[in-house]
């Protein structure tokens, strides 16, 4: 009998963790699944975009374990099952190890996406000094055009109190905003655009009662004509004390089970808000693509690469951190390592892409996306 004991426990342990791994690969196949399917056709579905990188990581941990064990070939089982979501994995993770050129040279352009959790608007009393940093962090980072989603203005004037200061530090010749929310009777908050080229033929279209997708075409030098995209999506509405908890279950897991009733409440909002961001995508997606022009999207999308958002509105488009970032490319420095949230789309055939960066800041609860690119040259140029 003793002699059978230890033979029955790696029996059950074998197939204890062969259930698991099956398991884990019906995971990742859901979220691979997520990532076309509508969150207004299929309810629930979308919450498993916000685990795709733990599947993944859970496969790869399977493929490891099986080798060490008499059971070899079973690392098979979840090496196919990366093998398959492959084109998912390189959108999630960054393997861009090699060159990552941001300099500025003639024939070049740099464009940056940037959430600035209004420019300090929040931090009571005024920080005049906190303001002045994040000018000067404008300023440092040189983009030829900017999108800078929750910007906020005054009511009375849309120029005040940084769009000027921010032109001329930054030689702008060009700056759009239009307002998707207020704070207050006297604030404006929304998407602000800043281009050292002329954005012609604005439009701001919207998408829903507070969200716009903000368009203009440049005229590359020496290059083809351009059309902009500048976008907001709907948030998951989560307020400070709701994030302030999250960050407290981090670290207090026991807590979780003694407040059943906030998690439904997150399930119940991460759910609306996917379907209101679908909503608002269908529109967007279908308004870029009567484009005329190659176009470039960028803004905070408040979405997960492999999400359906991020799926409908990149098309057929490049994504400037799978060609050049590295890792996790974390854009939302709260909640979890993984939320890449702000992205860069364009289209190859315009622009080469040389390099890009997130670079960690304490001025916004998000980074900066800042990409910059080769023009390539118009036929006949």
């Amino acid at each position: 009998m003793k002699d059978k004991q230890p033979g029955l426990f790696r029996r059950l342990l074998s197939y204890t963790l062969l259930l698991l791994n099956i398991g884990s690969i019906g995971w990742l196949a859901l979220c691979v699944l997520a990532a076309t399917q509508s969150p207004l056709q299929v309810k629930h579905l979308a919450l498993f975009t916000l685990t795709t990188p733990f599947a993944i990581l859970a496969n790869a941990v399977f493929v490891f374990l099986w080798l060490f064990t008499s059971k070899k070939i079973r690392s098979l089982l979840s090496l196919v099952a990366l093998a398959v979501a492959y084109k998912t994995i390189i959108i999630i993770f960054g393997f861009n190890f090699g060159d990552n050129d941001l300099g500025k040279t003639p024939g070049r352009i740099r464009i940056m996406t940037w959430n600035v959790h209004g420019l300090g608007i929040f931090k009571v009393p005024r920080d005049k000094a906190f303001e002045k940093e994040i000018l000067n962090y404008l300023e440092l980072k040189d983009a030829d055009i900017m999108c800078l989603p929750e910007y906020s203005v005054p009511k009375t004037d849309s120029m005040k109190p940084y769009a000027r200061k921010i032109m001329d530090n930054g030689g702008y010749t060009d700056y759009r905003f239009h307002y998707d929310n207020t704070l207050g009777t006297t604030i404006y908050l929304g998407t602000a655009a800043f281009s050292r080229y002329t954005l012609h033929n604005y439009i701001a279209h919207q998408l829903a009662e507070y969200t716009f997708l903000l368009q203009g075409d440049v005229a590359l030098p020496q290059g083809d004509t351009m059309r902009m995209f500048f976008v907001h999506l709907s948030t998951f509405g989560l307020s400070d004390d709701e994030k302030a908890y999250i960050e407290y279950v981090k670290k207090n897991s026991s807590a979780l089970a003694n407040s059943l009733g906030l998690t439904r409440t997150f399930v119940w909002k991460f759910n609306y808000a996917f379907a209101k961001r679908a909503e608002e995508t269908d529109k967007a997606a279908a308004i870029i693509a009567s484009s005329p022009y190659p176009v470039f999207v960028c803004g905070d999308f408040n979405d997960l690469p492999g999400s359906y958002t991020y799926t409908k509105l990149r098309g057929k488009l490049h994504d400037a951190f799978e060609d050049k970032g590295r890792i996790f490319g974390r854009t939302y420095s709260q909640i979890l390592p993984t939320l890449r949230i702000d992205h860069i789309f364009y289209d190859p055939t315009v622009l080469k892409i040389t390099g890009m960066e997130c670079p960690h800041t304490e001025l916004s609860d998000h980074r900066p996306v800042i990409a910059n690119f080769e023009i390539i040259p118009k036929a006949g140029n």
